[in-house]
């Protein structure tokens, strides 16, 4: 299970941030939350459209990552490489090094992330916003914590369908699910 990332992500658009917060917050086994803001800027392969890099920029933050799809028919579970940067490391530099695997930029977002840590998940929700700073939308994750002994994909995967149901009350369900990532949603 290193390096994969398991997660169902949804439209959000609809729900409300202060009651997904509250949700959060009244969960047993609340380990760590926090919030993130910042930049994130896309790298594609023309002739890989199932693979990207994503150089994320946060105040107090900077990490390149690769993604991978492990099936073109399957958004759920991705091959996820993550790399923590200097602070400063810049896109220019971050530009020349993917390039020279024949990735070119993309597109970049800028995201709010509300992020809530427990033992086995991580619930999320973010806001989306273009270069403008115009909100393009909301997203809610459920993502199988990369920290968790799962015993495979599968283990994991089944467990966060499970987790799925907890979040009835504030309108997510499998029929909310996307299929794409918020790359695919923002690529030029």
């Amino acid at each position: 299970m290193k390096f994969k990332e398991i997660e169902f992500k949804y439209a959000a658009d609809n729900v409300s941030l202060v009651q997904f917060l509250a949700f959060c917050e009244d969960r047993k086994g609340l380990k760590q939350k926090f919030i993130a803001s910042g930049y994130d800027h896309f790298y594609d392969k023309k002739d890989e459209p199932d693979s990207f890099y994503r150089l994320r920029v946060g105040e107090d933050f900077t990490q390149l990552t690769f993604k991978r799809r492990t099936s073109t028919l399957n958004n759920v579970v991705r091959t996820e490489h993550n790399v923590s940067l200097s602070s400063n490391t810049s896109e220019d530099q971050i530009r020349a090094l993917v390039g020279e695997q024949g990735y070119s930029y993309n597109t970049s977002i800028f995201k709010t992330c509300f992020v809530f840590c427990f033992e086995e998940h991580v619930f999320s929700y973010y806001v989306v916003f273009n270069k403008d700073l115009r909100e393009t939308g909301r997203f809610i994750e459920i993502e199988a914590s990369e920290e968790h002994p799962w015993s495979n994909e599968g283990e994991a995967t089944s467990y966060i369908a499970m987790t799925e149901k907890l979040l009835r009350p504030l309108g997510i369900s499998p029929q909310n699910r996307i299929k794409r990532n918020l790359f695919e949603l923002n690529r030029k």
